[in-house]
């Protein structure tokens, strides 16, 4: 199980993934659980949510053959291209990276303090062309269960300078040479961070679809959340409110 505290202002979140429960001395604290199939939570309040997931037991061919063909020859030609994939502890300059794309974009920014927080729980990466970060991602890592999940991402895609496909291509290949690194270190189940099941929204289809082509598989899961936390997540989306990742 995954399990860190994360501060907003002066109040203290504990924010778990994968398993735990909501007992009865969280019922006045600022507790959540994510993506939990295993334990029922009496306290909590429940909601059912929906993730993809990518079984890494398989065979190594087995998993890039599941990939749509589009998404193999993109990956080839990010090798073709020269993309390199580091993994990094330069917390400033992933910090850097992430925030302007999320600036671009409109969401939800992050910092050295979100990244701290969740100590070794999280592991970044670049993907780099001529020693330029073109795209960088972070997963949280579940030793216990072996599972991965992918946390955030962002790229050069806004960048006028440089080709959009380009920039698509090294993001695959950096999600990719990842996954299969993950598969070597005995990891064995890869989440992609979430699918909108029954969604009607356009941008969201677009994210499940762009997913879906890495040939995993759509699984129900559930979060459990405090009363306290589940009225403060209520209340600041009403408001809404941002936060960082």
């Amino acid at each position: 199980m995954i399990k860190y505290y994360k501060k907003k202002s002066f109040l203290q979140i504990e924010e778990c993934w994968f398993d735990g429960a909501i007992t009865f001395k969280d019922l006045f604290s600022l507790k959540v659980i994510y993506h939990n199939k295993n334990s029922p939570s009496f306290w909590g309040i429940k909601e059912t949510t929906h993730t993809l997931e990518l079984d890494l037991e398989q065979e190594k061919e087995q998993i890039l053959a599941n990939f749509s063909k589009a998404y193999r020859q993109q990956i080839r030609k990010a090798e073709e291209e020269g993309i390199t994939v580091e993994s990094t502890s330069n917390i400033e300059e992933f910090v850097a990276f992430f925030n302007e794309f999320a600036s671009k974009k409109g969401t939800y920014s992050t910092s050295r303090q979100r990244i701290l927080e969740k100590k070794n729980y999280l592991q970044m990466s670049f993907a780099k062309h001529q020693n330029s970060v073109i795209a960088a991602q972070s997963f949280l890592v579940d030793e216990d269960k072996k599972i991965i999940r992918h946390y955030q991402t962002a790229n050069k895609r806004f960048d006028d300078s440089l080709n959009k496909n380009f920039v698509g291509y090294a993001n695959k290949f950096l999600l990719v040479t990842n996954i299969m690194r993950f598969k070597e270190e005995g990891y064995k189940i890869f989440d992609f961070g979430g699918y909108a099941a029954n969604t009607t929204d356009p941008s969201l289809l677009g994210i499940n679809n762009y997913k879906l082509k890495f040939g995993g598989t759509v699984v129900e899961c559930k979060d459990y959340y405090s009363i306290p936390f589940w009225l403060m997540r209520k209340t600041a989306k009403l408001f809404g409110l941002n936060g960082t990742v």
